[in-house]
């Protein structure tokens, strides 16, 4: 596990992770860059949703990627990484992983929460165009996300940057890889559905995600979380064990 035995603050990791997250939030809200990141949603939108048409495997396939069942799939390949980790080549570490994936689901819950209390209502593509692609309408037999009254920021995008920060922690590279290869994957169909903008995802999750995982890990921080995981982790174990 990358951080465990670090210690003290990294500061230039902090200031540099804050600084951007900031510049990014800042560059979203005012001008003359808003512009700017309003074009780009508006372009990359619109090219998407017109590949709508490219027939009807083509939607079926997007609509099963926006079911919400298929959000577990995204949850399953993430876990698995974890899971390999802790299960096949680093077995004798068992109770730390499980600490660390407590550790990721109280962060994950929180930064939700924390999301959801931005003073920012953006509704979605689909609800901004009445005359887009709704793969809702054009399968209809599979129950899809394409729509949102309020898509900033994308917190399907910013569960998965958490993830993916936390594979890259505490992971070894090939892993935290494919972590942030799942992020991208995972993020693409709610984007093609017009369920978010490009920038809730790039502007409104990555800003969140850095601000989350620097005070975490840039800082003594997650030594504290994670050991009082690991106490509640072996306290279980002493309970269970015949």
């Amino acid at each position: 596990m990358t951080l465990n035995n670090s210690n003290g603050w990294r500061l230039t990791l902090l200031i540099t992770a804050n600084v951007l997250a900031l510049l990014l939030m800042v560059s979203w809200l005012l001008e003359p860059t808003r512009s700017l990141w309003l074009d780009l949603d508006e372009q990359l939108f619109w090219a998407m949703n017109r590949s709508l048409n490219w027939g009807e495997g083509w939607q079926r396939f997007w609509a099963i990627a926006n079911n919400r069942a298929f959000d577990l799939a995204a949850a399953t390949a993430m876990a698995s990484l974890f899971a390999h980790r802790a299960l096949f080549s680093d077995r004798k570490r068992l109770k730390q992983y499980l600490a660390v994936g407590g550790f990721m689901f109280v962060t994950l819950l929180l930064m939700l929460v924390i999301s959801k209390e931005l003073p920012i209502v953006r509704p979605s593509a689909t609800a901004l165009f009445p005359e887009a692609l709704r793969l809702s309408q054009l399968v209809t037999d599979i129950p899809t996300k394409d729509f949102s009254s309020d898509s900033f920021p994308g917190d399907h995008g910013l569960v998965l940057l958490l993830c993916a920060g936390f594979a890259m922690i505490y992971l070894p590279l090939p892993h935290g890889l494919l972590a942030l290869m799942f992020m991208v994957l995972f993020t693409l169909p709610r984007l093609m559905s017009g369920a978010h903008w490009v920038t809730d995802e790039i502007v409104g999750a990555l800003s969140l995600g850095l601000i989350a995982l620097s005070w975490l890990f840039a800082t003594p921080l997650h030594q504290v979380i994670l050991g009082w995981f690991q106490r509640q982790v072996d306290r279980l174990f002493k309970r269970i064990k015949p």
